[in-house]
């Protein structure tokens, strides 16, 4: 006698749709790609798509790189142009008629221990072991050694020049702040449009799998339960 077949056949299709999305998910995950569509054109897409990525990923690193050289350069920068302030103060000082030798030399002093200390700071300010106020990179400081305690003119022009030097670390820094920003946007569209091309995140496939077999054991027990109670129930009317 043949017990409940429809149920028995829904079964049975429910198991080998079951087994045909596992093997198909499987075989996804080992060839760990899956894409839409049966030639590789998406393939070729997704690859170039990641390519793309990668190489805007390591321009936001060579921007971030560029971003702390010049954060460095300018700091110095802004220190020398806060000791050039103290050099034209003490040189207004030792222009006054009313200084004796003893105080001028005092200012002298002071002039030349400053004038020491920036020249330490262009020296010592590198990153990665490369000067970074250099003409290497477009930040050369010069005449701080040329500079006289009596030379008034000679300080200005040295300010002016260290001022226009924090403005050219500032301009690179904005310039690789902007080029940052492209690529971490340009990152996300190129991000989203790869994701589209995949069916889906692996993630949600496991998850697929592992629901549809907990749906097929459910299905199963309860049919077992069903044909065990029939089964029980002819025998109880055929006895």
């Amino acid at each position: 006698m043949k017990i409940s077949s429809s149920s028995n056949t829904q079964i049975l299709n429910l198991i080998s749709q079951n087994k045909e999305n596992t093997s198909n998910t499987l075989e996804k995950i080992g060839a760990m790609k899956e894409l839409q569509g049966v030639d590789s054109a998406n393939l070729v897409i997704s690859d170039a798509l990641s390519s793309q990525i990668s190489s805007l990923t390591q321009s936001v690193q060579n921007a971030n790189e560029t971003v702390s050289m010049y954060q460095i350069a300018d700091s110095s920068l802004q220190a020398l142009q806060a000791n050039s302030d103290r050099l034209n103060e003490l040189s207004v000082r030792y222009n006054s008629a009313s200084l004796n030798d003893d105080q001028k030399a005092m200012i002298q002093e002071e002039f030349s221990a400053i004038q020491g200390a920036m020249q330490d700071i262009t020296e010592q300010t590198t990153y990665n072991g490369q000067n970074m106020l250099s003409s290497a990179y477009g930040m050369e400081v010069s005449g701080l050694a040329e500079l006289s305690v009596d030379d008034q003119e000679g300080i200005a022009d040295f300010r002016e020049n260290l001022s226009s030097l924090s403005q050219n670390a500032s301009s690179s820094i904005n310039g690789a702040m902007s080029e940052i920003t492209n690529s971490l946007t340009a990152i996300t569209n190129l991000s989203s449009a790869n994701a589209q091309i995949a069916e889906k995140p692996m993630e949600e496939k496991i998850a697929q799998l592992n629901s549809d077999e907990i749906k097929l054991t459910s299905s199963t027990l309860a049919q077992v339960h069903q044909n065990s109670l029939m089964q029980q129930s002819i025998m109880a009317l055929l006895n």
